[in-house]
């Protein structure tokens, strides 16, 4: 795995590049203050280096805490790649090729994985175990402002937890990762610290068993529903984009097809559609967004309305339609946080699918013990290759024939004839989706 150096006139930014991030795209970190990362979520390699440089009148400069971070990931010689690619600007022909760190690569590139995995994931992204899991890795890559913070955000929550579940029933990982947080927020929180210590080294003691998952999901009902209602390439469509909501506001479901709740009623010109709540919704930003139907071909609204709180995690919103959805080839539902956001194009909205269906996809493959403790692993290879099939129609539809070939051989890597052959899990388990709490 090898960078390769450009200089960015117009932002004074030096880029490493590697190979392009392939079917899943890519998971950012901004390890630092100037420093901008990008790994393939897919198979977690480094793509893309971005650094800030500055200076007065020829001299290049990179930030005190980037240039470290440099160093430790590119090697000793990377501060003076990117004065020597800065002060060529368009290259003189000479070759800088760097490679990563393996290790340190490897942990941040764990926790960009793992922050991108938390913004769509079924367990709520404020669940205490993606905190402290983030904060044990931001640790271990030498980043101690983070590691810091996720540990104050987790600490409080995992004490809740350990009150009253099982620690000794948790994984050896869980564990090691609320030990991790103790020692990182303790010169923060001393005495919560200290009580999270003296949970963990009572875990001997007796204790309830532990429950199960918050909410228990049913991939095989999932993957049935897909296989039913096959996705065309043209008619109403839909997905819950993280991109144009708020982070934290709304419970993703297992795929896209389960984000939202869509039903089309044609004798009253209507379309309800209905989402799931995250726990702890500020009502102020819900209020703001809007359930909107569009026409990407021209990006014309044709029907927006805002969302109506049908029980204590659920909203619904009921969009009246002006003529029959038949009457135009593709139309699309996006959930917007404010009236005046832009539509996307066709080829947009199949792109953000496709790496829906692909994060979807990921996630089956690993098989997340917590989302749904009974299963039998052949439902999640049927919906991790039913998922892979979703996002293949989706990069064809985008024009990507190369992403949709890797997304025919992960299909084909997981499946064949019915009955689906169990696989082993791929990629990294989630503490949050391990527990499923």
């Amino acid at each position: 795995m090898s960078l390769t150096p450009s200089f960015e006139r117009e932002t004074g930014q030096v880029i490493f590049e590697g190979v392009p991030a392939g079917v899943a795209g890519e998971a950012p970190l901004t390890p630092v203050p100037g420093l901008d990362l990008a790994f393939d979520r897919a198979d977690g390699r480094l793509c893309r280096v971005v650094t800030d440089t500055a200076g007065e009148g020829s001299s290049i400069a990179v930030g005190k805490q980037a240039a470290a971070m440099l160093t430790r990931l590119l090697g000793a010689e990377a501060l003076d790649v990117v004065s020597a690619t800065a002060a060529e600007q368009a290259g003189s022909g000479q070759a800088h090729v760097l490679a990563p760190e393996p290790e340190l690569a490897g942990t941040l590139s764990r926790l960009a994985c793992l922050e991108a995995a938390r913004v769509t994931s079924p367990v709520p992204s404020g669940s205490p175990w993606w905190a402290a899991e983030a904060a044990e890795l931001a640790e271990r890559a030498g980043l101690p402002v983070r590691a810091r913070a996720e540990a104050r955000r987790a600490l409080a929550k995992l004490l809740a937890q350990l009150d009253s579940i099982d620690i000794s029933a948790l994984p050896g990982k869980a564990t090691r990762a609320a030990k991790a947080v103790a020692e990182i927020a303790a010169a923060d929180e001393p005495d919560a610290a200290a009580r999270l210590r003296a949970a963990i080294g009572g875990a001997s003691g007796p204790r309830p068993a532990l429950p199960s998952p918050v909410s228990e999901w049913d991939v095989a009902a999932e993957v049935e529903r897909l296989e039913k209602d096959l996705t065309r390439l043209d008619g109403l469509q839909w997905m819950l984009d993280p991109g144009l909501v708020p982070g934290g506001l709304f419970l993703y479901g297992l795929s896209p097809h389960s984000d939202l709740l869509v039903s089309h009623e044609r004798a009253a010109g209507q379309v309800a559609v209905e989402a799931v709540l995250a726990s702890g919704t500020d009502c102020g930003v819900l209020s703001r967004c809007l359930a909107r139907l569009v026409d990407p071909a021209v990006r014309q609204v044709l029907a927006q309305a805002a969302f109506v709180k049908t029980g204590p995690d659920r909203v619904c919103a009921v969009l009246q339609l002006k003529f029959p959805l038949d009457e135009l080839p593709e139309i699309w539902i996006e959930v917007v946080q404010d009236k005046l956001w832009p539509v996307r194009s066709v080829k947009g909205h199949r792109i953000r699918r496709a790496l829906r269906w692909a994060d979807t996809a990921l996630r089956a493959e690993r098989a997340p013990a917590g989302l749904a403790p009974q299963l039998a692993h052949e439902d999640w290879a049927a919906l991790a290759a039913a998922a892979w099939d979703r996002c293949r129609r989706d990069w064809e539809a985008a024009g990507d024939a190369v992403r949709a070939t890797l997304a025919a051989r992960r299909q084909a890597g997981i499946s064949g004839p019915p009955p689906y052959a169990p696989q082993p899990p791929d990629g990294p388990d989630y503490l949050a989706e391990t527990i499923g709490r």
